[in-house]
């Protein structure tokens, strides 16, 4: 499979004015290496080669600079494709393995991309140390053919999926929030979003975008703790080809977002050197990209995100105050799951209708046990969490049950705390005991009655003033 595409490609390449492939005609070996470098494949066409460490199989799992310790970051191509983001073609180089063994070959190195994440490199190699070097330095390729479908595809405008419609909630705090975002989308000030992982907070930057006026324009997003530090300067900002070795002229994400949204997820990850220039590029309105001196000027409204409070985040010395300043014009406070456990229900039939479809299941209710036992967890996961479980339980449901009950999540309840064995339940002073089961029973009841205070006290054989009572001893709120 990996020669079928690797066929594939060659044969699109021109080299010299002919194809490619009928230059090699074949190729001594193939290599793959992660961002770090480490050599996760390899195999060796050529005998000549298999005496690298007993025929590569030693290899595997070893960094490429302690395989070939001739050649650095900067001087591999491996890396050069990595930090460029493109192809890099080399007619010639001499590489020497740990063993003092001597080769020059011609290497095709492609970086290699998961979801628009760079993840490693693979290359292709062939041995020239007999035959010599091709008749080139740089292979040329045909500009009809892969690089510019490869160009297009690199820069082609994200979009946002989701809108305010898309936030579901019966929360007061959060309805709250939803009116005050539809707001502020129709400015082009700065917003950072704060809120727990897994609160949805790229959900609201989908939602800001989509009910701006930028909506027709690329929403981009990138999570900046996704990114090694090597590269996250040269994503955000371009490349100037000749700029560094290996440097193309590749747009940065300020230019592919040029009149939308531009979305950076975790910014206190960003390193503090690269805070201050893209302060700097906010305050100006232009970019340079790297090894440029010309300066471009983009439109772009930002929206960043953290999960954790803006404040602590200068207090650590991970943001710095005067981008906070910058960034912070306006901010949305996301709280977690359960300081609004009135959405647990809502969500679950949310889910439940989502992995339905997804799982051709059929389910239609949840028993009062399992919704019980979810309404009491504290969610630390928060929104995310809780479509993981009922993900969960519904692959447990067989085809013909119709109602998602305590067995089907029990496994991954315990692994996540809801469920307590009973020797990990701990003996209380009855008085405690009291206490504990009558706030369980009457969350219960609120839970049951879907927060209908007359029918929980009925539910409970109280009268209505000693339930609310009672909510008011143990602090609950609907």
């Amino acid at each position: 499979m990996i020669l079928y595409f690797t066929r594939r490609f060659l044969c699109k390449c021109k080299f010299g004015g002919g194809v490619l492939l009928e230059q090699l005609k074949y190729i001594d070996g193939i290599s793959i290496v992660d961002t770090k470098g480490t050599i996760l494949f390899t195999i060796k066409f050529n005998p000549k080669f298999h005496s690298e460490i007993d025929e590569n199989a030693g290899i595997i799992g070893q960094n490429l600079f302690s395989v070939f310790p001739m050649i650095n970051e900067t001087s591999s191509t491996l890396f050069q494709a990595m930090r460029s983001g493109t192809p890099i073609f080399r007619a010639s180089q001499s590489i020497v393995d740990f063993n003092g063994n001597k080769n020059k070959t011609t290497n095709i190195s492609l970086p290699i991309k998961a979801n628009g994440k760079i993840i490693g490199a693979i290359e292709l190699s062939k041995d020239i140390s007999v035959t010599g070097q091709l008749s080139t330095s740089v292979v040329e390729i045909d500009p009809n053919s892969f690089r510019v479908k490869h160009l297009k595809e690199k820069v082609k405008p994200e979009r946002a999926f989701f809108t305010l419609d898309d936030i579901i909630t019966e929360n007061e705090e959060v309805l709250s929030i939803k009116r005050s975002v539809k707001n502020m989308a129709q400015g082009d000030s700065p917003v950072i979003i704060y809120g727990e992982t897994g609160t949805g907070k790229e959900l609201f930057a989908h939602a800001i975008h989509n009910a701006s006026d930028r909506r027709s324009k690329p929403f981009i997003t990138q999570n900046c703790a996704a990114l090694p530090e090597t590269l996250i300067e040269s994503i955000l900002f371009g490349t100037k080809r000749g700029g560094f070795t290996g440097a193309e002229n590749n747009p940065g994400l300020f230019e592919l977002a040029d009149g939308g949204t531009l979305f950076l997820d975790e910014i206190n990850s960003m390193p503090i050197h690269l805070q201050a220039k893209l302060l700097r590029v906010l305050e100006e309105g232009y970019v340079r990209r790297i090894g440029d001196s010309h300066l471009r000027s983009v439109d772009v409204r930002l929206i960043t995100a953290t999960n954790i409070h803006p404040v602590q985040c200068i207090k650590e010395g991970i943001l710095r105050q005067d981008l906070y300043y910058r960034i912070g014009v306006m901010m949305v406070a996301i709280p977690p799951l359960r300081e609004r456990k009135e959405d647990i229900r809502v969500l679950i039939d949310y889910f439940i209708g989502k992995f339905n479809k997804k799982l051709s299941k059929k389910i239609a209710h949840i028993s009062k046990d399992a919704l019980i036992s979810l309404h009491n967890h504290d969610w630390p996961g928060n929104i995310r969490e809780l479509e993981n479980i009922i993900e969960y339980a519904m692959n447990q449901v067989d085809v013909c049950e119709d109602t998602l009950q305590v067995k089907h999540m029990e496994q991954q309840m315990k692994l996540l705390g809801l469920v307590k064995s009973d020797s990990e339940k701990e003996m209380l002073p009855l008085k405690e005991e009291i206490a504990t089961l009558e706030k369980e029973r009457i969350k219960e009841a609120i839970v049951l009655t879907e927060g209908n205070v007359s029918r929980a006290a009925r539910l409970l054989d109280i009268p209505r003033q000693t339930f609310q009572a009672k909510m008011k001893q143990y602090k609950i709120t609907i």
